[in-house]
């Protein structure tokens, strides 16, 4: 063949060899938008330009169509009539006034339809067309094809010579070599392309002759995926290539076969090895990509940013004497745990005159790529005119606590406050004019000293003799309207028509050339549609701070033992702003599940600091918004915390926080439960009782005397009062308890309600109040009793293992109603699974658990599941379960530790649990209770997802005492470090994490093991 000396400097410059790819510098203009649509394909800002090659598959673009296969033809038919001895003709776009000729069917243009969205003033059809090389074969499985930016569209169709399966082997080096190809590169070319698709009948009937519709395509081999099937097949015989077998290897169209063996095969068998195929294709397809024209100016090969901003603007804000700064920060996460992200900020003169010059930011979505994960960081924030800002950096904290710095290659990501566009009093008019327009009104605020800015904008018109739209420049002087602070706003007009309102982007630009100030590549269809009016007065009053702070994203669980346990609430409008008003009074709250809202002072030891990207579920009420996810809280603090103590009443004495019992109550005098629950309602309601406590934040107990109980750590005690957020009250078996200084009144203003019936519980109803009580005799007040007063005597009842249903009560289909049962937070009858709902309904809980023997729904939105009781519960008054269900207001869902339950009818209970473990030398003394702040054994502890009773007791080595808890806790001393008491065995239900037979504790629960003497 002829020898080529290739001249042209734009193809030497193309492909030299390539040295370390720099780390990009932002903005790019030629780089940018190009790199979002590579990167960018699925989840938040996704581009959605690998969607129609998104399967790999012959099903996306009808029957025997392979997209991914006609995106690769048409960067090959587009660059095939390239010249690089001249330095004409390449990949330029000129594809799109060259349809039929050489270029058969109707592939060339669906694609460049396909690519139409995506053309702007930053990214080109001819980068498009070089994009969708890079997508398409890394969307079925090829290696990266390398991308390098700045290719200009041509304005006129190039010339002829795409090479065609008649043409001779001569003919074919000979175009190849014009392309810039030696004979081993035009093999692996062909090979490379040939790997996806087929021949068409319709087109090339001489090829594939008509037949059926299933004869009428014909694959180039046997895979639907990038692969070095074309290369094994074609050697070992078993080649459908239809450029290889069939009618056309006697008409001479069996191009393929002619052009891999022009080297007596050596090519092609070399890319029989896969890695060979691949490293082969990924260097051939990306120089095939870079035969461009002279004069062509590449940016570097598209790396992903490590760091890039997103929609910066600034605002001028009314008065004049603030601006306001909004965007996001997207950071590449393949190999980052990010915990937080901050930006650091200079002033406009590159200073520290800001003051505080740090923006905290919030995460807002994740996207990825084919081969990248990326997290998106939103802010918004204020800061005075007179100090600006001129450049960030950006922070990010990692999980684990190290932490990065990104300044743009350390000349920072630049911001210019010069001439900023005012999105607020900017707009696009929906309704159109007589002419069938619609008016675009855009408004600028321009810095004093600087020139009278420009508006242009970028439209897409129509192009003879080519479906794909011209880029239309237009330019439009805006006028100066008022002048706010140290700001002059300017105005400019412009019709739009219909086709033009979706994909006019525009700038606005102040000077020209080199020096212009541009604030640019906006979207005219993201403006709103009415224009509002900025004050030249400042605000009548000055924005108050939210009053709380965001602190990261953390783990939680699912156990009873919350990363915040101070308080719950589920709402389907749940957002940020409506916890911070929940958990009021509380030092932090939390959002978790979009529609959940945890209250606290501290976060559980077990809760640690997760990936930002974690919480990553929009609220429930603000879509703009990230409510935590599953098992993930987005956690804030409230910064006007003050910290609370105990109720100040008067003729009381605090005493502390103790133990107490569903099961033996500490006061058994009288009961109340109240929404509006204080230390001093509390004591009102008991009147002069010796004794008051309150726990679970909303319920009160008197007495006379204390029954048997044991003081706990303050810590314990850590619900804050549902009528007053300054004061504790109590928590699940937790009483906050108060004495009488003198308690010689105690007797006169309280009355002994006793039971007709041996041992038989007593309730008592007044108009107001109900009081409930599982002895047979109490003390109420004496002021709370009236002639509408009643005395109930209960029919005494006993724990069950599984209750008799009732013969009345709700129906629910598969589900056998069983009554009304006790429940307690610290120890639940159902635990294999809950949920929770701001619209629970028995048939909500009822499928949430349906493969379980029993469901029962609680406190109104409440729902639990479980096979068999692990807590112990007993037959309680229909009327206790009366709160009416969140999403079902004429059914009742339990109460206040109250169970309305059911039980399967097809689902059986299943064998018995798991049991105590026999340790050699050491004896089961029982279930112990133990406590965060106070552990009962602490001279060493172990932590093992696959903890067995055996892995504990040889951790201890040979400790007195050693215990299991929270099914994967083992803990060791040989005295008691902390008070404990002994609990009922079902407490300690927790399976060990490594032997479901064992029983390893529960939460605050141990499983205690004493060596024997």
């Amino acid at each position: 063949m002829p020898k080529f000396s290739i001249s042209s400097l734009a193809w030497l410059a193309a492909t030299a060899p390539l040295a370390a790819v720099a780390a990009p510098t932002w903005p790019s203009p030629v780089v940018d938008e190009i790199e979002d649509i590579m990167f960018l394909t699925d989840g938040y800002r996704a581009r959605g330009f690998a969607e129609a090659v998104t399967p790999c598959d012959f099903s996306a673009q009808g029957p025997g169509r392979v997209a991914a296969a006609e995106w690769i033809r048409t960067a090959f038919h587009d660059m095939a009539t390239g010249n690089v001895i001249q330095g004409t003709g390449g990949l330029d776009a000129s594809l799109m006034f060259e349809m039929g000729g050489d270029n058969i069917g109707a592939a060339f243009a669906t694609t460049l339809e396909t690519f139409t969205p995506f053309l702007t003033s930053r990214s080109s059809m001819a980068d498009l067309i070089a994009t969708g090389m890079y997508t398409a074969v890394r969307s079925c499985g090829g290696p990266v094809v390398r991308i390098r930016a700045g290719r200009q569209d041509a304005t006129t169709a190039g010339g002829t010579g795409v090479p065609l399966p008649q043409n001779s082997l001569f003919t074919f080096q000979n175009q190849f070599a014009r392309m810039g190809f030696d004979t081993s590169e035009m093999i692996a070319v062909t090979a490379c392309g040939h790997t996806l698709g087929g021949v068409h009948s319709e087109n090339f009937p001489d090829i594939v002759p008509p037949g059926t519709a299933e004869d009428e395509f014909k694959h180039f081999d046997s895979t639907q995926v990038f692969d070095n099937r074309i290369a094994t097949e074609f050697l070992d015989g078993s080649s459908t290539d239809p450029l290889v077998v069939g009618p056309s290897r006697n008409i001479g169209h069996d191009s393929d076969r002619r052009v891999f063996q022009a080297d007596s095969n050596a090519t092609i068998a070399a890319m029989t090895d896969p890695e060979v195929f691949a490293s082969t294709c990924s260097t051939v397809l990306q120089k095939m990509i870079e035969v461009v024209p002279t004069g062509t100016i590449f940016s570097d090969p598209i790396e992903p940013y490590e760091v890039k901003p997103y929609g910066l603007q600034l605002s001028l804000l009314d008065g004049g004497t603030d601006l306001s700064f909004t965007g996001e920060i997207r950071i590449r996460t393949t190999e980052r745990q990010i915990a937080a992200v901050q930006l650091v900020y200079k002033d406009r003169e590159g200073g520290d005159g800001c003051g505080d010059c740090t923006i905290d930011t919030q995460s807002v979505g994740t996207a990825s790529g084919f081969d990248d994960e990326f997290s998106f960081f939103g802010f918004s924030s204020e800061m005075s005119t007179g100090s600006s800002i001129s450049s960030f950096s950006v922070r990010v904290t990692l999980v684990g606590g190290s932490t990065e710095l990104h300044d743009n290659n350390g000349s920072g990501f630049p911001v210019q406050d010069a001439v900023m566009l005012q999105k607020e009093q900017s707009c696009l008019d929906p309704t159109p004019d007589s002419e069938g327009k619609q008016t675009l009104t855009i408004v600028a605020a321009v810095r004093d000293g600087e020139a009278a800015p420009t508006l242009i904008l970028t439209l897409k018109g129509p192009r003879p003799s080519t479906t794909v739209p011209e880029l239309q420049t237009s330019t439009v002087p805006m006028v100066e309207e008022t002048a706010i602070g140290l700001y002059s706003l300017y105005s400019a007009t412009y019709p739009l028509d219909s086709t033009q309102v979706e994909n006019t982007k525009f700038d606005i630009s102040v000077g020209s050339g080199t020096e212009a100030i541009i604030d640019g590549f906006k979207d005219a269809s993201t403006l709103p549609t009415a224009c509002s009016t900025l004050s030249s007065d400042p605000p009548t009053s000055t924005p108050q701070p939210s009053g709380y702070s965001f602190n990261g994203c953390y783990t939680d669980s699912n156990t009873a033992q919350r990363a915040l346990s101070g308080a719950t609430h589920v709402d389907d409008a749940m957002d940020t702003a409506l916890c911070a008003d929940l958990c009021d009074g509380f030092k932090l709250f939390g959002t978790e599940y979009g529609v959940e809202c945890y209250c606290g002072n501290e976060l559980d030891e077990d809760s640690s600091l997760a990936a930002l990207s974690d919480c990553s579920m929009a609220c429930g009420g603000n879509a703009e918004e990230m409510c935590g996810a599953g098992y993930r809280l987005s956690v804030y603090e409230n910064s006007d915390y003050e910290p609370v103590g105990h109720g100040d009443v008067a003729g009381y004495e605090y005493e502390g926080c103790f133990e107490d019992s569903v099961d033996d109550r500490v006061l058994n005098g009288g009961f109340m439960a109240s929404d509006d629950l204080t230390a001093e309602s509390c004591a009102d309601y008991c009147g002069d009782a010796a004794y008051f406590g309150m726990e679970y934040g909303r319920e009160c107990y008197c007495g006379q005397t204390l029954g048997e109980t044991e003081e706990k750590p303050e810590s314990d005690c850590s619900f804050l009062c549902a009528g007053d957020s300054t004061q504790y009250c109590g928590a699940g078996n937790r009483i906050n308890i108060y004495a009488m200084g003198s308690s010689e009144s105690a007797s006169t203003s309280s009355a002994a309600i006793s039971s007709s019936t041996s041992n038989a519980p007593v309730s008592y109803v007044s108009s107001s109040t109900v009081v409930t009580s599982s002895s047979s005799s109490f003390v109420v007040p004496t002021s709370s009793i009236s002639s509408s007063s009643t005395f109930i005597t209960m029919t005494s009842t006993t724990t069950t293992e599984s209750p008799s249903p009732t013969t009345s009560g709700p129906s629910v289909s598969g589900w056998a109603y069983q009554g009304c049962y006790t429940d307690s937070v610290g120890a639940r009858v159902l635990t294999s699974k809950s949920t929770t709902s701001g619209s629970m309904t028995y048939e909500m809980c009822s499928s949430f658990c349906g493969g379980n023997v029993y469901f029962g729904v609680e406190y109104a939105g409440e729902c639990y599941c479980g096979d068999r009781f692990t807590g112990s519960t007993e037959e309680a008054d229909e009327s206790d379960c009366n709160m009416a269900c969140s999403g079902d207001a004429n059914a009742n869902c339990g109460g206040p530790n109250r169970l309305t339950l059911f039980k399967s009818t097809s689902n059986e209970e299943p064998p018995a649990g798991p049991a105590n473990a026999e340790i050699p030398g050491y004896s089961y003394v029982g279930c112990k209770t133990d406590s965060v702040g106070a552990r009962v054994l602490d001279a060493m502890t172990l932590f093992d997802a696959q903890l067995t009773v055996e892995m504990c007791a040889d951790f201890c080595d040979g400790s007195t005492y050693f215990g299991t808890e929270y099914g994967q806790e083992c803990y060791c001393g040989d005295g008691f470090s902390n008070p404990t008491s002994d609990a009922p065995e079902t407490d300690c239900s927790f399976a060990c994490a490594g032997d479901e037979q064992q029983l390893c504790g529960a939460g605050n629960r141990l499983s205690l093991y004493e060596k024997v003497s």
